[in-house]
């Protein structure tokens, strides 16, 4: 089929579907996909994971969509979900006939530094998965063969090209010796990759792309052009002091390659970078062709036409630009996303665009005017921050990152309304009231924010909101505000009248009393003064000073509870310091913890704290004789000897703890998405539930106690059937 023929068939499927594209936004499929491949326990899944890549099938009628939770078949005349693979995913291939699908994706195995990538293949009519050899590796990037009998992956870390026999699973392995963990024993995070059928591409922090030889393993060449020489950090730290209003700059900024991607045939290789350029190199010569300059952000993802004609760049500035790859011309800008652009594909015949963002959706694009076609996939939102049961057990209310509301009806699985908080980039702290109504939060009024795949954290340079807003959860009005002068908001927690609102800030726990208006300001200790620079700010402590400056260490708070009756504050801190204090005077009642003092480390030009064992989390249990303390490191359980039996556990990467409604059980939400369950009795280690992709936001249970809900940073929410829990 020629290209007009099959341009006019895509647009008219596409526009022929506006009517159902916009009723298909309100309601939901006919079949419930809130109940595909859920985990052990798990009764519905709300939300279907943050957006990591997207691809058209060979004939152009479907578009996978990669998330955290799984690879999304969507139907692209109607954008209905046709099935679900289960298993992150992060890069997407499918086979040249259309048969197979390839899903390349990681998961945690500890501690949310170290993931270990899969590779998995499917037979896409039987939904099929073909099981593959024990011993081959891990996919970071994947590639079919033009005949398709042959898959080709780029191992975990780039230190291995596998190549798979599709028909039968079989495949070797050639492992790459330089690129190993024992010979570069770092890797930037994120690390971009690109392959194609005779190279690789690896990007680094440091602006340099490296391009390797697919067949003897042997590196090929180094390309350098990203960031150029950066100003001393004096002068862009004056910079920074002139121009409050701008987004505060990290030491990289300018010079981190965050994305890799060849031309169909291979021979042009694009790259884009912090320092907001598109740069395009000639593979052969390993000259760079063009710079490519209108982001205003930073270009964070990449895709080319089918003929190598046209190249689409995304960023982090949420615009999607096309170029002309042989004049090095803009052809136009495309804008509508709300977000960050996640993911960018081509048609096959190249007339129509797809793009995804982390707000949530993909849209679609025509790529010789320039319109947003009608319609569009939604519910992949990147980033579920906290839920919160509304007035009773009937209805859930969650936020995410960049502060969408959303209210979920509990027995029919449908969004019934949806509101804002007034951020669209990023929430850095929030709290629902313990009723749901009531939403605090602090957001960000600008910058750049670019999610790391599959993890749900995120690069970033932002300037805060200078107000914490109180947000009415079922309009998305304002009810009041808080100058937030103490520069950022920390382990923000509402007492259980909903009445309060505590947060840390600048060494100080903060107790606004949302009726009122006033507020009280409580001191844990006085932080070590080290060297400090003028002017110095919090946010700056991790950089490099020039010797000489000062800089002024103050404790942080990071983790606060009320106790039921609200009469008791507990405080967390950074350094390990647990302490009560009189949630009305603001009197310290009981040193728990006395924590480590920062070790601090100071070297010509450089300073940096390292903390032993960060507070994460702590919470009282409902009848109020527990303390549950998390950490990085453990869990602590304090109170009366008769009542537990656990009082240490060694447990890396608490994020969240909640007691039972009858506190005998104590659930910790992890770092790697595991949901452990403890029994408070016998001290014996009950269930793991597992069922998310990253790190687990927040743990509450329904009102009659016959629900728990978790939220991840892999973007879903799923709603747990209690008793099944603990069976």
């Amino acid at each position: 089929m020629d290209r007009f023929y099959r341009f006019l068939l895509i647009s008219t499927l596409l526009i022929g579907s506006a009517v159902f594209a916009v009723e298909a936004e309100k309601d939901e499929p006919t079949e419930n996909y809130t109940k595909w491949q859920l985990p052990k326990a798990a009764k519905a899944r709300f939300g279907k994971g943050g957006i990591n890549a997207i691809q058209f099938s060979p004939d152009g009628t479907q578009i996978a969509v990669g998330s955290n939770i799984g690879l999304w078949l969507y139907d692209v005349q109607t954008a209905k979900e046709i099935s679900m693979f289960p298993g992150m995913c992060q890069s997407i291939a499918f086979s040249p006939d259309g048969r197979f699908i390839a899903s390349g994706g990681s998961k945690y195995t500890g501690g949310g530094r170290f993931r270990v990538k899969e590779l998995q293949l499917w037979e896409i009519t039987t939904n099929h998965r073909v099981p593959l050899t024990d011993d081959f590796p891990h996919a970071s990037a994947l590639r079919f063969s033009e005949d398709g009998k042959t898959l080709l992956s780029l191992g975990n870390w780039g230190d291995s090209i596998g190549r798979l026999d599709v028909e039968t699973g079989q495949g070797n392995v050639k492992n790459i010796k330089e690129r190993s963990w024992e010979v570069i024993k770092h890797r930037s995070t994120p690390e971009p990759y690109a392959l194609t059928h005779d190279k690789f591409a690896v990007g680094g922090e440091n602006g340099k792309i490296e391009l390797w030889d697919t067949t003897t393993g042997k590196k090929l060449s180094t390309l350098s052009g990203h960031g150029g020489l950066l100003p001393p950090i004096e002068d862009r730290l004056a910079i920074q002091e002139d121009n409050h209003d701008q987004p505060f700059f990290l030491p990289d900024e300018g010079v981190h390659v965050l994305i890799l991607e060849f031309s169909p045939d291979g021979t042009r290789l694009a790259s884009g970078s912090k320092d907001k350029t598109v740069r395009l190199w000639d593979t052969a010569t390993n000259n760079e062709l063009a710079i490519l300059r209108k982001h205003t952000g930073w270009t964070n993802v990449l895709a080319f036409s089918p003929d190598g004609k046209m190249l689409a760049s995304g960023s982090t500035d949420k615009t999607i630009l096309l170029w002309d790859t042989a004049t090095a011309e803009l052809i136009m800008k495309l804008t509508g996303h709300l977000n960050s652009i996640a993911a960018l594909t081509f048609s096959p015949d190249g007339s129509t665009l797809a793009s995804g963002s982390s707000d949530g959706t993909t849209r679609f694009w025509n790529t010789e005017t320039g319109d947003l076609l009608p319609l569009h996939i939604i519910g992949h939102t990147q980033w579920v921050k906290a839920g919160s049961f509304f007035k009773d057990s009937s209805m859930l209310a969650s936020v995410a990152f960049n502060g969408v509301i959303t209210l979920w009806d509990m027995k029919t699985s449908q969004k019934t309304g949806l509101q804002t908080s007034g951020s669209r980039d990023l929430l850095s702290t929030l709290a629902f009231s313990p009723d749901g109504t009531k939403l605090a939060s602090l957001g960000v009024k600008k910058g750049s924010i670019c999610f790391e795949v599959g993890s749900g954290t995120e690069i970033s340079t932002y300037e805060s909101d200078p107000l914490i807003r109180l947000t009415d959860v079922s309009t998305g009005g304002e009810l009041a505000n808080l100058t937030n002068i103490n520069l950022g908001a920390k382990g923000m927690v509402f007492s259980p009248d909903g009445k309060t609102v505590a947060f840390g800030g600048s060494g100080k726990i903060h107790l606004w009393n949302t009726e009122t208006g006033s507020s009280l300001n409580i001191s844990p200790l006085d932080g070590n003064v080290i060297h400090k620079k003028p002017n110095q700010t919090e946010g700056e402590r991790a950089l490099e000073f020039p010797q000489g400056m000062m800089f002024h260490n103050m404790v942080e708070i990071s983790a606060l509870g009320f106790s039921p009756d609200g009469k008791k504050l507990v405080s967390g801190t950074m350094g390990g310091r647990v302490q009560v204090w009189d949630a009305e005077t603001g009197t310290e009642l009981a040193p728990f913890f006395a924590g480590q003092d920062d070790a601090v480390k100071t070297e010509p030009g450089k300073i940096s704290a390292t903390y032993h064992d960060a507070i994460t989390a702590v919470a009282f249990s409902p009848n109020g004789t527990l303390l549950a303390v998390g950490s990085y490191k453990r869990i602590r359980v304090l109170g009366s000897h008769k009542k537990t039996r656990l009082k240490e556990v060694v447990l890396r990467g608490v994020e969240t703890l909640v007691f039972s409604p009858d506190s005998t059980v104590l659930l910790a939400g992890l770092r790697t998405g595991a949901i452990n369950l403890w029994n408070l009795t016998t001290g014996n280690k009950l269930t793991t539930l597992d069922g998310h992709a990253g790190p687990v936001g927040t743990l509450v249970f329904s009102p009659d106690g016959k629900t728990l809900v978790s939220t991840g940073q892999d973007g879903i929410i799923l709603l747990w059937d209690w008793d099944e829990a603990i069976k």
